[in-house]
C-alpha cells in the first residue's frame, strides 16, 4: 500500500468503561472509529491476508490549540497506534488481526500552520507463508 493520508482528527484508544449494562468506550473514541471506519470502508480493498506478516508507518498529526499546555501533543502514542490499527482490523482493510503486525514505527506531532490534522499511514507485507 502507498503512503495515505487519513483525514479524521487523531484520538488516542481509551480503557473501555463498565457499567451495569454493560461495557462501552467513551464517546470520543467512539466517534473517532466510526468515523476512521467509514474512511477505510471508501477505499479499494485487497484481499485480507491471514497469514502475511506487516510492517506499518503512522505519523500522527494532531490538532493544535491555540495555546497548547505542551510542545507535543497529548496521549499516549501507544494508544494513538492502537486506535489506528484496531481500526484497520474492524475494517479488513489489510489482515485479518493486528497480531499479524510485526514492525511499527509510530509519531505524533502538532500540525502546522496551513496542515490539515490526520495521520498518514503506510502498510508493507513483509512475509507470506
Amino acid at each position: 500500500m502507498n503512503k495515505l493520508f487519513i483525514p479524521v482528527k487523531p484520538t488516542p484508544a481509551s480503557r473501555p468503561r463498565i457499567s451495569k449494562y454493560g461495557n462501552y468506550y467513551p464517546k470520543g473514541y467512539t466517534d473517532f472509529r466510526k468515523e476512521i471506519y467509514k474512511f477505510f470502508k471508501g477505499l479499494k480493498k485487497e484481499e485480507v491476508d491471514t497469514t502475511a506478516q506487516f510492517r506499518v508507518e503512522l505519523e500522527i498529526i494532531c490538532y493544535k490549540p491555540q495555546k497548547p499546555s505542551n510542545e507535543y501533543p497529548r496521549g499516549d502514542i501507544d494508544n494513538y497506534a492502537k486506535a489506528y490499527l484496531d481500526s484497520i482490523t474492524f475494517a479488513q482493510l489489510a489482515w485479518e488481526d493486528d497480531i499479524q503486525v510485526v514492525e511499527l514505527s509510530a509519531s505524533k506531532r502538532y500540525q502546522e500552520e496551513g496542515e490539515d490534522y490526520g495521520a498518514f499511514l503506510t502498510i508493507t507485507r513483509i512475509k507470506s507463508t
